[in-house]
């Protein structure tokens, strides 16, 4: 889990399906066209520090990855 995402799709790189990324969509370049274009999306994505809560996180680290439909999760 990080707010930078070249952190998330490094771990992600090198440890495969093993771990499951998080990108925490905050700061003044987590929207950024050049940084969004420039690493692939991490497996979850969330806009603020808290919304992690409002997931199933142990579903996610088994490796289910049903977690509620919304426009900032890749399944």
């Amino acid at each position: 889990m990080d707010d930078k995402l070249r952190i998330p799709a490094a771990v992600k790189r090198a440890w495969g399906d093993r771990v499951t990324t998080v990108f925490l969509r905050q700061g003044k370049f987590a929207h950024g066209p050049t940084v969004l274009a420039a690493y692939p999306l991490a497996d979850l994505t969330v806009e603020r520090i808290g919304n992690p809560l409002d997931h199933d996180l142990p579903a996610l680290v088994a490796g289910q990855r049903t977690i509620p439909s919304s426009p900032e999760v890749r399944q």
